[in-house]
Formats: structure tokens, C-alpha cells, sequence
């Protein structure tokens, strides 16, 4: 069933929502909120801006004034900027996130918020969510002559965010060069793991079969498989005597085999 609204958030004709009574609650809760930041009474805060975010919320998908709705997503943007800063405060970074994508989702230019947006990516080391935020701070700082302003009230400059976006790249260079070490070290490791199960089934159908004895075995059967036109694993079978499934382990294993040699040199084992 549709929840019905609070009487307050509509006009006395009921066409579009009150958006004086509903700003002045907004206000309200984002004042105190404030105040209990300023306290560093960080969870009353994020109460305080939740309530009025929860209260414009309400008035979501009903009619409003143009100028209004422009109230409206000023507010939200500048909750939901508190409330990120507050929970960086609480080193809460992905919750952080949540908000400060919410803020910029609305306003992609708001100086604040990427900023904030940025620092709980460096948090993370999430290096390249942290240089496309600064990459955005330094084009606005070119393109804005009030994000200068914005900058020095917060104590930086365009050239420190150039310093910070190099620093930061040098960080992500890394850990992708880093990560594609480790892949490749995996990589390695796995086929090693799976080379050396393969030859300890090898061995073991030699063992099994009475095969032991045959030293060129291997070169024997390398010789068979490289003939024009190749030779199947029943063949294998029939010419040693053995099942179908040891001929395909035999088969699988003088295949890698050739190959290691084919790399290395040498004879095959």
C-alpha cells in the first residue's frame, strides 16, 4: 500500500510539496549536525544528516517547483559530503565511499567531495580510483577560477595536486607492475604443479605396466608421435599392451616433453 505523506510536505493546495517546511527541517538536522561534527561527536552527526536526508527522501517522486528541486539536490549533495567526510573521520573508508559517490553522482564538480572522494581512495590504494579524482581536481582548478580559492582555504595548490597526481600514478605503476609479477609467478608455479603431477602419473604407468626397463621409452614414443601424420593413443596402447588411459598419460607426457625440449635442448626424459 502507497505510505501516506506527513501533511507538511505538500502546499495548502496540495499540487507540490512545501519545500520551505521540508529546507527548514533539511536545515535543521544538517546544523545540528554540524555542531555535534564540530563536537567531534562523529555518529551524531551522521544521525543529524541522515534524518535529513531520509526526510528529503520522502519527497522523492512528487511534484516540486524547478527552483525547489535545485534546493533540494544542493542539500543532498552537501549531506551526503558530510557525511562522507565524517565517516573518513572514523577511517570508514568504503562506507566513505558510499556517500561521496552519492554526493558526486548528483555533482560531478564538487571540489569538496572529489576531494574527500579521492583521500578515502589513497586510504584504500585504490591508486587509480584516487588519480582520476585528482585528474578531475586539476581540470576543474584549469578550467575554474573559484576551485583556486576552494584549493587555498584548503591549504593546497594546483601544483601541490600535480605533485600529489604524479605521486599517486608512480603508486599505481607499481602496483600493477607488482600484480603482473605475481600473476606471472603463479602462472609458473601452476604449470610447474601440474608438470610434475603429469610426470609422477608418467612414472607411475611405467611402474604399473612394467615399463621400467625400456630406457628410451620416452624418445621411443616421441619418435612414434612425430611421424608424418601422427599416431593415436589405441595404437599406443596396442603396441605396449597397456589400457587406453595409461596410453593417453604416456601420450600427454612425451607431448610436453618435445616441448620442453624443443626449448631447452637436451635429450627427453
Amino acid at each position: 500500500l502507497p505510505v501516506a505523506q506527513p501533511s507538511h510536505m505538500r502546499d495548502a493546495d496540495g499540487a507540490v510539496v512545501n519545500a520551505d517546511h521540508l529546507m527548514s527541517f533539511v536545515d535543521e538536522q544538517r546544523e545540528a549536525g554540524n555542531a555535534a561534527f564540530r563536537a567531534k561527536n562523529a555518529s551524531e552527526a551522521l544521525a543529524c544528516w541522515q534524518h535529513a536526508l531520509d526526510a528529503i527522501g520522502q519527497a522523492e517522486g512528487l511534484p516540486m517547483r524547478t527552483a525547489d528541486m535545485r534546493r533540494v539536490l544542493i542539500a543532498r549533495v552537501l549531506l551526503h559530503s558530510n557525511r562522507g567526510q565524517a565517516l573518513i573521520s572514523m577511517q570508514f573508508w568504503r562506507r566513505a565511499l558510499v556517500d561521496l559517490d552519492a554526493a558526486l553522482h548528483i555533482e560531478p564538480a564538487n571540489v569538496k567531495a572529489r576531494w574527500r572522494r579521492y583521500s578515502a581512495h589513497r586510504a584504500l590504494k585504490d591508486w587509480a580510483a584516487a588519480e582520476a579524482d585528482l585528474n578531475a581536481l586539476i581540470t576543474m582548478a584549469a578550467e575554474r577560477a573559484d576551485v583556486d580559492s576552494m584549493l587555498q582555504a584548503a591549504a593546497l595548490s594546483s601544483t601541490q595536486l600535480h605533485a600529489l597526481r604524479d605521486e599517486v600514478r608512480q603508486q599505481r605503476e607499481d602496483a600493477e607492475q607488482r600484480l603482473e609479477e605475481d600473476l606471472d609467478e603463479r602462472i609458473e608455479n601452476a604449470a610447474h604443479k601440474g608438470l610434475a603431477e603429469l610426470k609422477e602419473r608418467f612414472e607411475e604407468v611405467i611402474l604399473r605396466n612394467n615399463l621400467r626397463g625400456n630406457e628410451e621409452l620416452s624418445s621411443e614414443l616421441a619418435d612414434m608421435m612425430t611421424r608424418p601424420g601422427g599416431v593415436s593413443v589405441q595404437h599406443i596402447a596396442n603396441v605396449y599392451q597397456i589400457d587406453e588411459d595409461d596410453a593417453e598419460v604416456l601420450t600427454q607426457w612425451v607431448q610436453k616433453a618435445c616441448v620442453m625440449q624443443d626449448v631447452l635442448g637436451g635429450r627427453i626424459v
